[in-house]
């Protein structure tokens, strides 16, 4: 296969503007709208307060009013609109009923101490404005205790430590990288920063040491690019913690993503930030990294092509350099079982199931595999939080390696533009 050189080109300006009259404008004020309504009232309180009062106004029997009272509750007190009328949706069509005769009967408890017989006759012989009675005053006793009750388990949930709200707002200005992609993109990116514990592992200069290039191979949509962008952005602006190591900083960054939309995806997201390439890495010849990130992708590739890649990954890495190389471990038991259905379930979606290789291997021989190409390896959990039996390997240049890298390093560099 050809192989085809690239280098960085001039970053282009962070952010670009949308035209007035562009025929996706429209699309652009309606994912702004969308996102604002998603993401304001953000914090645990004023998240935990809209779910509550929300459940508490699906409890009300005015059916009918509860978008408008919902948008106006929302409005006054400065709380996740979109959220708190979801949760007013506890009285779906599945659950009105029961919760309509919980609030009627909790009402004659409180009214007149004895709940209402059930019964045909009991029935007919009381008048509708006792129910009614009845059920006002019963949805206020039972919407106070399912508002606590959702309080409770979204308190859970959603609260964080102060150690861990730098790092979300780290999430929240990464992914909004993605607004003017779409929806999706963006959704995507928020769940996808949050949980997966690989993207907090690359903020660790013990892990990740910044250098001069890195460069993201099978990079997606360009998460990690993006949060080691606004990583960045937060040392230069004052905002990152004086608590915490500075984050691993980069002269330059480059993305390889072999799928032309999704890297188009990140290209618009990352302008400014890093340089995506459209293609596949084996026939890309780049200049030295000092730091290579293969996250969930050397498991895609036949075996040999898995050591092909290793191998002139090696010649390409600066001396002192670091690959780090996110795998599932094929000995991991049923968690390795979701991850093979958890690619399955991928291939389907971009419809490659026929034609994607999946050549996965234990711990052990992921590292026999590195060792033989001439790469130290440690080794790490990175699964913590989700079901996948996922470990991280950092790599480095085996000693008797080392001599002949410091040659190539010491040949002259060889330039080219980015293929268009």
């Amino acid at each position: 296969m050809p192989r085809r050189r690239a280098s960085l080109a001039r970053p282009l300006p962070r952010f670009s503007a949308t035209l007035k009259g562009s025929p996706y404008s429209w699309r652009l004020r309606v994912r702004r709208a969308f996102t604002r309504l998603r993401t304001e009232g953000a914090g645990p309180g004023r998240e935990t307060a809209a779910i509550a009062l929300g459940v508490f106004i699906g409890c009300l029997p005015v059916y009918g009013l509860h978008l408008l009272i919902c948008w106006t509750a929302g409005a006054l007190f400065g709380l996740n609109r979109l959220k708190m009328y979801l949760a007013a949706n506890v009285s779906n069509p599945l659950v009105a009923p029961w919760l309509i005769v919980a609030e009627v009967q909790t009402g004659a408890w409180v009214r007149r101490g004895a709940f209402h017989t059930l019964s045909r006759a009991s029935i007919a012989s009381t008048r509708l404005a006792v129910y009614g009675a009845d059920a006002v005053v019963g949805s206020l006793v039972v919407g106070a205790i399912f508002a606590a009750i959702a309080a409770a388990g979204t308190y859970a949930l959603v609260r964080e430590s102060g150690a861990d709200r730098w790092f979300g707002e780290l999430v929240r200005r990464a992914a909004d990288r993605y607004v003017e992609s779409s929806i999706t993109a963006w959704e995507f990116a928020r769940g996808k920063l949050r949980i997966d514990p690989a993207y907090r592992a690359v903020l660790s200069p013990d892990l990740l040491s910044g250098g001069r290039t890195l460069v993201d191979i099978g990079c997606g949509q360009g998460l990690t690019l993006a949060l080691l962008a606004e990583a960045r952005h937060a040392c230069e602006e004052g905002r990152w913690p004086d608590r915490r190591p500075a984050p691993p900083q980069f002269d330059r960054m480059i993305g390889i993503e072999s799928r032309r939309r999704v890297a188009a995806i990140a290209r618009a997201a990352l302008v400014g930030a890093a340089d995506v390439i459209a293609g596949d890495a084996r026939a890309i010849d780049l200049e030295l990294a000092h730091a290579i990130l293969l996250f969930d992708v050397l498991h895609l590739l036949p075996y040999d092509d898995q050591e092909a890649l290793l191998a002139s990954l090696l010649r390409r890495l600066d001396p002192g350099g670091v690959v780090l190389v996110r795998e599932a471990d094929a000995g991991g038991g049923w968690r390795f079982v979701a991850v093979r259905f958890g690619n399955r379930l991928k291939a389907l979606a971009f419809g490659t199931s026929t034609e994607q290789a999946f050549c996965p291997r234990t711990r052990d021989e992921w590292r026999a595999c590195f060792a033989h190409i001439g790469f130290e390896s440690d080794v790490r959990p990175m699964g913590d939080g989700t079901p996948f039996a996922n470990v991280l390997f950092r790599l480095t240049v085996a000693p008797r390696q080392r001599s002949g890298q410091a040659a190539d390093a010491a040949a002259p560099r060889r330039r080219s533009a980015l293929p268009a």
